[in-house]
């Protein structure tokens, strides 16, 4: 009921505000009528018939403007049915003219004529357009956009551009997006930060519930049209990812008529495969995308090395850890994607959408772990694991909408979707007390789960004459998670089970929400945008096993932002403000305890609360010829910081009988999620391109950042940078080159720093069959054969140094080709649809 009221407030006040933008004419002060009042004193009907000059067919979907000769500006509008005929109903008496446009063909304007209560109906007859000169015949690039785009609320790198994307996954193509970072987890950052939330095509995916660097290792990079970077969110967005929204923007032929195209590509680490197809006649448009990405032949190295610290309680059993390993990663997976869309007529349009995902990983290694205690060598162990890491995932995500058009910007949109993902984690070690013994223990454990989440959202959409925009809508978004784990200790030489424990958990978490978004002038030369978003959040969590008492938890939050901007000419300046918050989602939460190997161990925390976040920004962007240039300085403050602390047990706080393995035994350590911190950063964020001659095109951008980390256990500071360079050049005959390159610098953490990595790839393309076929060679990384990648972390009580070696040069050979005419017709409407960007994604450990 508490909710049920805070809704029917806000769509109380929200109808109020209409209504006091639009008084009633009973109200109005007496004073002579205007022109645009005499016209409104009685209603008359338009109607006309839109046919092609060339041979008098039909235009189906033109866009038809009644402009007020009185005012100048546009006062009513719809579109061509498929017969090419519209009708302007309730249209007031006064004198206009007609402007009728069609993607293909030049603008035409109706000469002036009169609607009066003597011509009510006036028939305008046939309106004929002209095609323009260069009207498409085939599937062929028209245009070229730059790599890099700013626009006002977001920063757009359009990753169909870049050839040397081809044929890689989501995670390579993120790694060339100004202000992201991704290392060789395929951990993701922006502008210093792994708050982010990542959508595909402004929607949530069960696949990204469990870990986004799993996720984006799946998603072909030839599916990918585009990638949206939005750091402030207007209120219309859910109020979490404290850094920002990364969206992902997959290809979709809205060309009329049936066509398509197919890819393939393959390397010596990984393959590709991707094939669309559209079909759009008349008013109905199907698409299907299906896309799949095989991983092999990825093997690391890795060197761990640990001692415990002196102090009161573990000066006599000084240790120390050495760990030496190697992995071999392979699995891929299938993603698809399968859309429906559907004009009713003029003003009514549905759609709905299915996207479908399946994979596995399987990790397979070895590892040595040496022990040495300083003041005790009879302790000394050397302890030798293979191990089997096996995960399995699946996801289904189905969305629908219903959007009604009053007239150009009054829409009523109404959207739905629902999503399940399922994973089933299994983790076999037989581990050895030496090399040539038999099995000591054999180790197997299993984690089964399920992400559910149901999202229902209403949007509207209200201009005004004096050119602002309200925007209102509510929202609930409804997550039920499981996990239920099970872990088992066999005896090596009889294979009898000698332990087994479990950890069983649900979780829910439902979000209500409603907003208000006005877009206003102010002192004619600032555009500003602010509004307010209510959110509830009610939570509970469920131990089913161990039992323990169940987790209760709701509050609510009021989040503010504005957005003013000032242009003059080419130049833009633009300051915001907005306050974000991060709900955790199943990865920091699920309580099953990652078994690395019988040292190291992590897992969730299911009673971490969100973090609160204040984020200010100003920039400035220009266009020149042929050059663009954006600058953003920003301040993020994140209160109550979800941070991941490792701790070492050691024989002063071992405890032998406890349930939970890693604390049993000296010298293991577990990482695990607390809300400990506060986090503020302080950055300047650089992108540009420019074309120094018009065959050549560079672009980079620098990111850089103060971080001050402070926490209840630990502190610490430092800066951090990351930059990245792309150029491009045509050669002509339909041959061209690009080439990457980045570099991330060392970046802190609560407990101490991860160092710097860099990356670069090298690609040539050549187009034939009149560019309807290509064939591409690339190379990833051609100056180094592998990767390296160090940590340092330390406290008290323990110092710990990592070396990583990603073996990743990979040299792939790819070709694709397009298929299908273009023929002139309808383009469907732009849809609306679901960004549920309030939930903090997991991370690869």
């Amino acid at each position: 009921m508490r909710l049920l009221s805070i809704l029917a407030f806000c769509l109380l006040w929200a109808n109020t505000t209409l209504l006091a933008q639009n008084p009633s004419p009973v109200s109005a002060p007496t004073a002579a009528p205007s022109v645009a009042s005499v016209q409104q004193r009685g209603t008359g009907k338009i109607a006309g018939l839109v046919l092609d000059s060339t041979n008098s067919k039909p235009v189906e979907f033109a866009t038809i403007s009644l402009i007020s000769v009185a005012t100048g500006k546009p006062v009513d509008g719809t579109v061509t049915d498929d017969r090419g005929r519209f009708t302007l109903n309730r249209v007031g008496f006064g004198s206009y003219t007609l402007s009728v446009s069609f993607i293909g063909y030049e603008t035409m304007t109706r000469k002036a004529f009169t609607l009066s209560e003597k011509d009510a109906d006036v028939e305008l007859g046939r309106l004929l357009l002209k095609p323009i000169l260069n009207k498409l015949q085939e599937v062929t690039v028209v245009g070229e956009k730059p790599l890099v785009e700013d626009k006002v609320d977001r920063m757009v790198y359009n990753a169909e551009q870049d050839i040397t994307n081809i044929g890689g996954n989501a995670s390579d193509v993120l790694k060339k997006v100004p202000s992201l970072t991704v290392d060789i987890d395929g951990n993701v950052q922006l502008r210093g930060s792994s708050n982010v939330r990542v959508l595909i095509n402004n929607k949530p995916s069960s696949i990204m519930a469990n870990s986004v660097a799993d996720a984006l290792r799946q998603i072909p990079s030839d599916m990918i049209k585009s990638v949206e970077v939005i750091t402030s969110p207007s209120a219309k967005y859910d109020a979490e990812g404290t850094a920002g929204i990364i969206n992902i923007i997959t290809k979709k032929n809205t060309m009329y008529g049936v066509n398509g195209s197919v890819a393939l590509s393959g390397g010596n680490r990984n393959a590709n495969g991707n094939a669309n197809v559209n079909v759009r006649r008349g008013k109905i448009g199907f698409t299907a995308n299906l896309g799949t990405h095989q991983q092999y032949n990825n093997k690391g190295e890795n060197i761990l090395e640990r001692s415990n610290l002196p102090n009161a309680s573990n000066e006599a059993f000084l240790n120390t850890l050495r760990q030496e390993g190697r992995f071999d990663r392979q699995g891929g997976g299938i993603f698809g994607q399968f859309g429906f869309d559907a004009d009713l007529d003029s003003s009514n349009s549905i759609n709905a959408g299915i996207n479908v995902y399946q994979g596995q990983f399987n990790n397979n290694g070895f590892q040595s772990s040496v022990t040495t205690f300083r003041n005790d060598a009879s302790r000394n162990q050397s302890i030798y694991t293979n191990s089997e890491n096996r995960n399995k995932h699946n996801s289904l995500d189905l969305n629908m909408g219903y959007t009604h058009i009053f007239k150009p910007q009054q829409e009523l949109a109404v959207l739905g979707q629902w999503t399940n993902g399922k994973m089933n984690i299994l983790s076999n070690q037989d581990i050895y007390q030496d090399q040539n013994d038999l099995i000591d223990n054999l180790v197997r454990n299993t984690n089964t789960g399920f992400n559910r989440e149901m999202t229902y959202q209403v949007d509207y959409t209200h201009p005004f004459k004096n050119k602002t925009l309200l925007e209102v809508g509510t929202k609930a978004i409804l997550r039920h998670a499981e996990s239920d784990a099970q872990y088992r200790t066999l005896n090596g030489s009889t294979n009898q089970e000698t332990s087994r424990d479990a950890n069983a958990f649900a979780y829910d978490q439902d979000v209500y929400a409603t907003y208000a978004s006005y877009g206003f002038k102010l002192l004619k030369n600032y555009q500003v945008k602010s509004g307010v978003r209510f959110e509830y959040t009610d939570l509970q969590a469920n131990y089913i096993a161990p039992v323990m008492p169940s987790f209760k938890d709701n509050y609510n939050n009021l989040i503010p932002n504005v957005m003013i901007s000032r242009s003059f000419k080419s130049q833009t300046f633009r300051a915001g403000y907005t306050q974000r918050i991060q709900r955790p989602q199943i990865w920091y939460l699920n309580p099953f305890v990652n078994t690395q190997d019988n040292i190291n161990y992590n897992f969730g925390n299911p009673e971490l609360s969100p973090e609160l976040t204040h984020s200010y920004e100003v920039g400035y962007s220009n266009y020149f010829k042929t050059s663009s240039v954006n600058v953003s300085l920003y301040w993020r403050q994140t209160n109550n910081a979800i941070e991941n602390v490792r701790t070492l047990v050691d024989d002063a706080n071992v405890q032998p009988n406890a349930p939970e393995e890693y604390l049993r035994r000296s010298g293991n350590s577990y990482t695990t999620f607390f809300n400990i911190g506060k986090n503020a950063t302080y950055g300047l964020s650089f992108s540009g391109n420019t074309k120094p001659m018009p065959k050549w095109n560079i672009g980079g951008s620098l990111n850089l950042n103060y971080i001050d980390l402070t926490s209840t256990i630990q502190s610490n500071a430092a800066w951090q940078y990351s930059f990245n360079v792309n150029t491009g050049y045509d050669f002509g005959k339909n041959l061209a080159l690009q080439a990457f390159g980045s570099y991330s610098s060392p970046r802190p953490s609560i407990q101490g720093k991860f160092s710097g990595f860099y990356y670069s790839s090298v690609s040539v393309k050549k187009d034939f069959w009149e560019k309807k076929g290509s064939l591409s060679v690339g190379i990833d990384n051609p100056f180094s054969e592998s990767i390296k990648f160090t940590s340092e972390l330390a406290n008290d009580n323990f110092i710990q140094n990592t070396e990583n070696y990603n073996f990743n040069r990979n040299v792939r050979v790819s070709f694709s080709y397009r298929f299908g005419k273009v023929e002139m017709g309808q383009q469907p409407r732009r849809k609306k649809s679901i960004k549920n960007d309030d939930a903090k994604a997991g991370e690869a450990n």
